[in-house]
């Protein structure tokens, strides 16, 4: 790999290589490249059911994981047939959290993609299908999505033309193949770590199911405010600069929150480590949105939205056991059913899962429990540092090999 001398003309998105195409990128799809799918994001509806053909959401291209909610039967998956997914399609977060992207492989299965999702099928006679990930993984090009989006309570791409429209520089396909070759051992290496960690968390939850959920001889219960401190007070002086984490750094799976925003703080909820954080407003509550916080130096103090809640033990033995709690699905039910508040403004009420019946393990088991799950939350933690390492590595070398400035040799 090497730099090689080359001419630049000017364009409307900047310099190019001279033997570069300025395109639009309807005109590197094929004819029903670009569809949205036709369910909302809360998924209820009749027509899914609990097994058939997959429905694609939102998290299929946030996290690339195929692990499926939502299905629907042959005969609507046939009806639907202009919301297929195929081969090399690429899927686009579209509301909400918009511009993440995964690309369909020959071993995802059949499916359609929900209303959250875009989908763009390029066609490989003009652009690679990595190539054109990689382009909406830079920031010129997810910047073209995020620039063209609407709406004030949640975001979204509203048709199709707006996308259409995007512009961007188009090497050779020999060319877009050598930079695919550079950054995809990057890719490969952060994905390996991506089902690493599920597969640890996994492990957590199997077991948080055997010794809490499954198990026969349950103590009296207690209520979930007997154990845990929520939103506990803490001080920071308005106007102290601290770490600050978004909402959209909450993941709707697994538990690895980070973030490196410093601000002044104004107010909102304050979090150590061994904390639980989990979103109050929907849809975020409904997709998930939880985390446990482990990225923290010994003894810092963050702050951020006022829309998730903090849970702390009041007991560090059982911090690994709220985690699992809140990632629990009869949990998480029972605080969507305590929402209230108007449509697209609904909110769980902090009072109402104080009161959510828990089955308080002993200390034993609980202390058991943590010494299982210590090392792996760990190990996790390791592998979402080097992630973090990874994509600062690829999202450097991106738009310098997007834009043509840095060239690789092809002898």
């Amino acid at each position: 790999m090497n730099k090689k001398q080359v001419k630049y003309k000017q364009t409307e998105i900047g310099e190019i290589p001279v033997h570069w195409e300025l395109t639009e990128l309807k005109n590197m799809l094929t004819e029903k490249g670009y569809i949205r799918g036709p369910f909302g994001s809360t998924l209820r509806r009749p027509e899914l059911k609990t097994k058939g053909v997959p429905v694609y959401e939102q998290q299929h291209a946030i996290y690339n994981m195929r692990d499926f909610r939502y299905f629907v039967d042959e005969k609507k998956f046939k009806e639907l047939n202009r919301f297929q997914v195929k081969t090399n399609d690429l899927i686009i977060s579209c509301s909400g959290t918009l511009g993440k992207v995964s690309i369909i492989t020959e071993d995802d299965p059949k499916g359609i993609i929900s209303q959250a999702l875009l989908t763009l099928r390029p066609n490989p006679k003009k652009v690679l299908p990595d190539y054109l990930k990689y382009f909406f993984t830079s920031n010129s090009g997810f910047s073209s999505i995020t620039s063209r989006s609407s709406g004030s309570v949640q975001v979204n791409i509203a048709n199709r033309q707006i996308i259409e429209q995007i512009k961007l520089a188009l090497p050779s396909i020999s060319e877009q193949q050598l930079i695919i070759t550079i950054l995809s051992p990057l890719d490969d290496k952060i994905e390996l770590n991506r089902k690493m960690n599920k597969t640890l968390e996994e492990t957590g939850k199997t077991l948080f199911k055997q010794l809490f959920v499954d198990d026969t001889k349950q103590p009296q219960q207690i209520e979930l405010q007997s154990i845990v401190e929520f939103n506990p007070r803490e001080a920071l002086s308005k106007g102290q600069i601290a770490t600050y984490l978004e909402m959209k750094d909450l993941p709707e799976q697994g538990m690895w929150v980070y973030s490196e925003v410093k601000k002044p703080y104004g107010g909102g909820t304050k979090f150590r480590n061994g904390d639980t954080l989990m979103a109050r407003i929907t849809p975020c509550l409904e997709n998930g949105k939880s985390g446990f916080v482990n990225f923290l130096d010994t003894n810092e103090l963050a702050f951020g939205s006022t829309e998730y809640i903090v849970l702390r033990p009041k007991d560090k033995t059982y911090q690994e056991f709220i985690y699992y709690l809140v990632r629990d699905e009869e949990f998480r039910e029972f605080a969507i059913r305590s929402m209230v508040g108007s449509s697209g403004r609904q909110r769980v009420q902090t009072d109402a899962i104080k009161h959510y019946q828990i089955s308080l393990p002993s200390s034993e088991i609980a202390e058991r429990f943590r010494s299982v799950l210590q090392p792996i939350f760990g190990q996790i933690r390791s592998n979402a540092i080097e992630n973090e390492k990874l994509v600062a590595i690829r999202d450097s070398l991106l738009p310098r090999l997007i834009s043509g400035r840095f060239r690789i040799s092809q002898n």
